[in-house]
């Protein structure tokens, strides 16, 4: 109840400011799933998983967040409502929050993610892994993405996101109105079956065909272009 209090809060205070083409395709998608988003300021950040929660009827979607950025007084709070799966990468600038990063580093980040599908949750993922406020390219996808699909049976839902300001703007605006672009989910079980009993680098390289398909479909939402090889 109290999650879903701050959820009408922020959707009164800011939700005039996002617009969702198609929505019903986010209502019917069920549980577990991956919801792979494209990613251009921080203001998206709070706003899209608050519209993709709300549009699900309250069901929750966790999403990959920088560990410092939960730490945050007020941004944090809203984001840890959700439950978001920390991401401890980048090294802290002080002495015990160092401490604290490399102590849950230990479990690694596409673990963390099996682990929430395994219990039925959904996952939000941004596989350009870093803010791009370029509003004509994607940055190159994360192959973690693809290691997760691999090794998990939920499809992947690409939803892209536009700023209706950013081609005038000449780059996405740190704040103004957005619009989020369901696409229909992405079945991967033939990838999955043909790297089940792959080696390493055809492992790798199946990862990487999965990242490129997600980053075309999300490119073609966001009305964007990206370029290839995921890291």
């Amino acid at each position: 109840m109290h999650r879903r209090a701050v959820l009408r809060a922020l959707l009164l205070a800011c939700g005039g400011l996002v617009a969702v083409e198609r929505p019903e395709r986010l209502a019917a998608v069920s549980e577990p799933a991956i919801f792979a988003l494209n990613h251009s300021n921080a203001f998206e950040a709070v706003m899209a998983p608050a519209a993709l929660v709300w549009l699900r009827r309250g069901r929750p979607v966790h999403f990959l967040a920088d560990w410092m950025y939960l730490r945050l007084p007020a941004v944090g709070w809203l984001l840890r409502q959700g439950e978001p799966i920390p991401v401890w990468g980048k090294p802290a600038r002080w002495r015990l929050g160092e401490r604290l990063r490399r102590q849950n580093r230990r479990v690694p980040i596409v673990d963390a993610c099996l682990d929430r599908l395994a219990s039925g949750g959904s996952l939000g993922i941004f596989p350009e892994g870093t803010r791009n406020a370029d509003p004509r390219r994607l940055l190159p996808g994360r192959r973690g993405l693809g290691e997760v699909v691999l090794r998990s049976a939920a499809p992947v839902v690409p939803v892209g996101i536009h700023f209706p300001a950013a081609r005038r703007l000449g780059r996405a605006p740190y704040f103004g109105r957005l619009v989020l672009v369901p696409g229909e989910p992405l079945d991967f079980r033939a990838e999955r079956e043909a790297a089940a009993e792959a080696d390493g680098p055809a492992r790798r390289a199946a990862a990487r065909r999965i990242v490129a398909r997600v980053m075309d479909e999300l490119a073609c939402l966001a009305g964007k272009t990206h370029r290839e090889n995921p890291s």
